[in-house]
């Protein structure tokens, strides 16, 4: 994985399925990812792990620059419920 930044995307938790993560995005489109072994997921700002995630859950997905389709930060926040708006 490398360090390079990459845009992230604002969405919620449609599936998650050992290392694929599909979600959904506020033009009502959605996305699958294939979290990086490596990726750093966090809850609320404490470590975790992409099976902990629920269907619905508000999260921030910042892929990796070379390939957007794997997930290299994924972040779950209660702040990202304002944020996201209407997803």
């Amino acid at each position: 994985m490398k360090d390079s930044q990459s845009k992230t995307q604002d969405c919620k938790v449609v599936h998650v399925d050992g290392d694929k993560l599909t979600t959904a995005c506020s033009d009502g489109t959605e996305r699958s990812y294939t979290v990086a072994k490596d990726a750093k997921v966090t809850c609320n700002g404490q470590t975790s792990q992409i099976a902990d995630l629920k269907a619905g859950a508000r999260i921030r997905v910042t892929p990796c620059k070379d390939d957007e389709n794997l997930a290299r930060v994924v972040e779950s926040r209660k702040e990202l419920k304002a944020m996201a708006g209407t997803i």
